[in-house]
């Protein structure tokens, strides 16, 4: 189910099918998906370094993002996450941190690719289809955002995903 649900959405994408835009404030956004991660999972914390981060996107497409890059997190973490926000002028972040094994730089350029696993490990209790992080890039980068990942100082592996900051006004 999970695995035709995320084939379906990439389908959409490549087919031109762009959910609607709207103001997303993503502080907000990032408590609630550390919520729907549960306690039996690895500590995560949320470090807003703003009161508030817009972005302009679709809220499933944030959700999207951010539910999948903590499920990645909680299942390579050893003991903790952090979650942080950030905005400049022209553009928000979020980051997420885990103090797991990290991810090799050979394989850092194909994370994003479809059905890419690091491991060689198939077993649905190890991980998951390889499609999860192929829709949190196709997610952001068609708003203009960018996805990267490398190393955290916490030693495992760091996801940052910048939207473009969006200026809420009352």
């Amino acid at each position: 189910s999970t695995l035709l649900d995320g084939l379906l959405t990439l389908a959409r994408a490549d087919a031109g099918e762009v959910p609607a835009a709207e103001p997303v404030e993503l502080v907000t956004e990032v408590r609630a998906a550390v919520e729907r991660v549960g306690a039996e999972e690895p500590d995560v914390r949320v470090s807003a370094l703003v009161p508030s981060a817009w972005a302009l996107a679709a809220p499933s497409e944030v959700e999207l993002v951010l539910d999948n890059l903590l499920r990645n997190a909680c299942r390579h973490a050893s003991s903790g996450i952090v979650v942080s926000v950030l905005a400049t002028r022209a553009w928000v972040r979020v980051v997420v941190d885990d103090d797991g094994p990290g991810i090799d730089p050979e394989h850092r350029g194909h994370v994003f690719d479809r059905f890419f696993r690091a491991s060689d490990d198939r077993a649905r209790s190890s991980g998951g289809t390889g499609l999860g992080l192929a829709l949190v890039a196709e997610a952001v980068r068609r708003r203009g955002g960018r996805v990267v990942v490398g190393e955290s100082p916490d030693g495992g592996a760091r996801f940052e995903v910048s939207w473009r900051r969006h200026d809420r006004r009352p």
